[in-house]
């Protein structure tokens, strides 16, 4: 079988910006998740910690394949455990950009070790595939237990902030993240699931990311 040409850097890096911009809705989701009736994240199986460098916040950290998911207000992550050889994953909001490490403990909110993250595209695309398919799985379980019409309300709160940025609505959401997940480079952009084109979040991201 002849081996198909590469999937350029700048393709790769739009995608990873189109995920970036799922994130961003999504911290925003886990907000509502934590503060609705039973706590969505609880329920989900997460354990709650007291969040370190933030005095009077909290994480939330889940056991997933050979590492663990730590979610806080800031950021949002995987890190391998020291017997495993994938990357990890890091997602700060303030940033809006995606990076890998090679940490086995969850970062400090607000102390990034800036010198431990790297942009290395492959290992972004690798991690945050990870991320992806743990994701579009966490929305499904999110719409069955709680209905359609919640995410669709979590959004319609989102867009009238002031400075809310919506992503693709649900389902198109959960069905972009299974493509990116399964296809990765090959996964189409996550405009064309949506009528009216790119939001300026992604837009904004995207050309960042390519001018990397």
């Amino acid at each position: 079988m002849p081996r198909l040409p590469d999937v350029p850097l700048s393709r790769q890096r739009v995608l990873l910006a189109d995920f970036a911009a799922a994130l961003r809705q999504q911290m925003f989701f886990w907000g509502r998740h934590v503060m609705c009736g039973g706590n969505l994240l609880l329920r989900h199986g997460f354990e709650k910690r007291e969040s370190p460098g933030l005095k009077g916040t909290s994480c939330y950290r889940l056991t997933h394949e050979d590492g663990v998911i730590e979610l806080h207000g800031a950021c949002a992550g995987w890190y391998p455990q020291v017997s495993s050889q994938r990357p990890g994953f890091l997602f700060v909001r303030t940033r809006g950009r995606i990076s890998t490490h090679r940490l086995h403990e969850p970062v400090v909110p607000g102390r990034y070790q800036s010198d431990a993250l790297q942009n290395h595209t492959a290992d972004a695309m690798a991690a945050a595939r990870l991320f992806a398919e743990w994701l579009a799985d966490y929305e499904a379980w999110v719409r069955r237990q709680m209905g359609p019409g919640y995410r669709v309300e979590c959004r319609q709160r989102l867009a009238s902030l002031p400075k809310g940025q919506t992503w693709l609505p649900a389902p198109e959401a959960e069905r972009w993240l299974r493509l990116f997940a399964a296809q990765g480079p090959g996964a189409p952009r996550a405009r064309t699931l949506r009528v009216g084109g790119s939001t300026p979040f992604t837009h904004r991201l995207a050309q960042e990311m390519t001018n990397a």
